[in-house]
């Protein structure tokens, strides 16, 4: 069998294309994006370079230049790693299960996966309340502080479970954040055993999240469904009561994105 090329081997490098993936994965550890200047600064590149390649990018709708000039990923290239079954992208399946719970519960909808040792927003969809609290796209957060990361995880399997806990660091942003991995494995059985799972102020106090699973065809979580406001309109009451809505909104984007088997 013939030996396949090395990526890493000069003689296989692209160096423009090479340059233009540095530029996105820089800016995809930097949830509150870079400038032009700052983005040349901190890879090492030409400002031409640079400005070429995010107009470019910018074009065809893989970053957004907000009013500060400060470029960020788009929704467009988070779907791209997405989950899709039965031919369905997780986004598509999971909207209107997050706008029915937007309406039923007047909160914003948050849909997000874990990648690796993190969360991951990928859509949102904006409350009814007159004061709006919602976390943008492509925000990154601690799984170990958040309902939709304790609840992807109590609904995987074991191994994949403590593969990804194993790897976790556990920061302690609050007295009342869980700090190590046996009171966090603890948690997780009690997310499963009531399918669902809250945040309430653990790494942002004053913020407060219920979450759902959504799952795969074999009952695996892929991603989680949440609302997310301020503890003054979720307090911890509030959120026992709206759990039954969001685990039918869960379940609503599970059958969504698993039609051959609702089917069945």
């Amino acid at each position: 069998m013939a030996a396949q090329p090395d990526p890493a081997s000069p003689d296989f490098s692209t160096p423009s294309l090479d340059r233009a993936l540095a530029v996105l994965e820089c800016l995809a550890s930097r949830s509150g994006g870079l400038t032009q200047t700052e983005l040349a600064a901190e890879l090492g590149l030409t400002a031409n370079f640079v400005y070429r390649t995010t107009q470019s990018l910018v074009a065809h709708g893989y970053l957004h230049r907000d009013a500060d000039k400060r470029f960020r990923l788009s929704a467009k290239l988070l779907r791209l790693g997405q989950p899709v079954l039965d031919d369905v992208p997780l986004a598509e399946a999971a909207l209107p299960a997050m706008r029915w719970l937007s309406e039923e519960t007047g909160e914003a909808s948050h849909l997000g996966i874990l990648v690796g040792n993190e969360g991951l927003v990928l859509e949102r969809v904006i409350g009814t309340a007159p004061i709006k609290f919602y976390v943008e796209r492509g925000t990154r957060f601690p799984i170990h502080t958040s309902g939709p990361g304790k609840v992807i995880l109590a609904f995987m399997p074991e191994a994949e479970r403590d593969a990804v806990v194993a790897g976790m660091t556990f920061e302690r942003f609050h007295p009342w954040t869980i700090s190590n991995r046996e009171d966090f494995l603890e948690c997780l059985d009690a997310v499963r055993a009531r399918g669902f799972a809250v945040d309430v102020g653990e790494h942002l106090e004053g913020h407060h999240c219920l979450g759902a699973p959504i799952m795969d065809a074999e009952g695996k979580a892929i991603a989680s469904l949440w609302i997310s406001g301020p503890s003054q309109r979720l307090p911890e009451e509030r959120l026992t009561h709206l759990a039954p809505l969001v685990k039918k909104a869960g379940a609503m984007a599970t059958a969504a994105l698993n039609p051959s088997r609702a089917k069945a």
